[in-house]
């Protein structure tokens, strides 16, 4: 972030001596020390800029100032282009990570940030207060909500807006409003700027099967409010998020228990064991079978990127889609990369393979074949059941500690097609013909 001082100019020399319009914003930084007040250095910009824009032409660059160009604090772009599926509610949800860059010396307070359509300039969400501090955090303390930004730190704010489906923008942009900073004038620093135009991924999610069979699925952390949702992975020099529509599929017994005997062991749950199917016609390109599962609670190192999700089946289904299944069953998987799968065919078991968290299916879409090292794409379920919904996640997780009934409302229950299960909802799939 800070440049060198220019040979021949003393360490203060922006004080007394005229800057070249050749100047970058950094060295000015770096010219006006570290330890120098945020206002000093805004002062110092200021000069610069107006250096620039006055004087002989042999001195001023065209493209060096652009007319109308405001001091942005807070640097936004966004992870990934936004993305939409129909979820249980019936509406569309509208999902991406607007990311923020403190580009100041000094802790910046994020006030607020609403979204609106580019094209048309209405108002399609707005975050404040304890909404906007419960969608925000540090990049690298997902769990920890904040909107404090220290000096170069990179926030996240975890969008998801409801919209009806008829109306997904083209493109938004982003209104962001901080808090003043101390001994700064807005003057030189507005507190509510818009960002650029973000373009919109408007074409529908692709429709698949279902990955499981049977009643009683309890959709654990799918969108947007389990662990996936912030599963940032620092890769290659770039972050990565293959993980922000994943779902942990979890079979309850009869009587909604999440299992029975030993809570430690994986066949206590009746999801350990249970076929898995392939959503769609495809190219295995990924199948890992060997590794064990694992108990509740049993110690393991941290998976790598490429090992992350143990026993696990990518299957290739066109339009740059790979269906990701991950802890399988050890010895469970069937195929073999290369092989051509048909929608419906039995590919592997559920199993605990590299989670210490219990059995459960792991299924996600991403962009390439990977548990990690991937973009996370939206998908629907071309039909199943809803049949209930579990109390947020948070209050669920001691139910398969105990193993006593969850218990489950049924005010929402019937038949759904062309959808996502949401976080809380428990989903029947039909069977599977035998032989597949």
């Amino acid at each position: 972030m800070f440049g060198r001082v220019r040979r021949g100019e003393p360490s203060d020399g922006v004080t007394t001596a005229r800057p070249s319009c050749q100047t970058t914003a950094a060295q000015v930084w770096d010219a006006s020390g570290v330890a120098r007040s945020l206002v000093t250095v805004l002062s110092v910009f200021t000069v610069l800029l107006t250096s620039c824009s006055s004087g002989s032409d042999s001195l001023r660059s065209p493209t060096a100032v652009h007319p109308g160009g405001q001091l942005t604090p807070l640097l936004d772009t966004t992870l990934s282009v936004p993305r939409w599926f129909t979820a249980t509610d019936g509406s569309a949800h509208l999902v991406y990570e607007l990311l923020l860059t403190n580009a100041v010396p000094a802790t910046v307070t994020l006030n607020a940030v609403e979204v609106r359509n580019a094209d048309a300039g209405a108002p399609l969400a707005r975050l404040s207060g304890d909404s906007l501090r419960a969608a925000t955090s540090l990049a690298a303390s997902p769990d920890a909500p904040t909107v404090q930004l220290p000096p170069s730190s990179v926030a996240v704010v975890w969008m998801e807006m409801a919209i009806q489906p008829n109306r997904i923008p083209k493109a938004i942009t982003h209104r962001i409003t901080i808090d003043p900073l101390p001994d700064v004038s807005t003057a030189a620093v507005p507190l509510t700027y818009t960002g650029t135009a973000v373009e919109v991924d408007r074409r529908p999610p692709i429709v698949v099967g279902h990955p499981l069979a049977g009643a009683r699925w309890a959709a654990l952390g799918s969108c947007c409010d389990g662990p996936h949702r912030r599963a940032l992975y620092p890769i290659d020099g770039r972050w990565y998020l293959a993980q922000r529509f994943a779902i942990d599929f979890n079979q309850l017994e009869a009587d909604n228990r999440p299992g029975t005997g030993d809570p430690a062991l994986p066949t206590s749950f009746p999801t350990f064991g249970q076929p898995v199917y392939a959503v769609a016609d495809g190219t295995v390109v990924v199948a890992v079978g060997g590794n064990p599962d694992l108990k509740v609670g049993e110690r393991r190192e941290e998976p790598a990127p490429e090992n992350a999700g143990a026993n696990r089946v990518a299957l290739d289904i066109g339009d740059g889609r790979f269906a990701v299944y991950a802890h399988l069953q050890e010895g469970s998987v069937t195929v073999h990369p290369g092989d051509q799968v048909r929608r419906g065919d039995h590919i592997a078991n559920v199993g605990s393979s590299g989670t210490t968290g219990g059995p459960h299916l792991h299924f996600q879409m991403t962009d390439r074949p990977s548990v990690v090292l991937a973009d996370g794409m939206p998908y629907v379920f071309d039909t199943f059941e809803l049949t209930g919904q579990t109390p947020p996640l948070a209050d669920v997780l001691r139910y398969y500690d105990t193993l006593e009934p969850i218990p489950i409302a049924t005010t929402r229950t019937e038949e759904r097609r062309d959808q996502l299960p949401l976080g809380r909802d428990v989903v029947a799939f039909a069977a599977i013909p035998p032989g597949r």
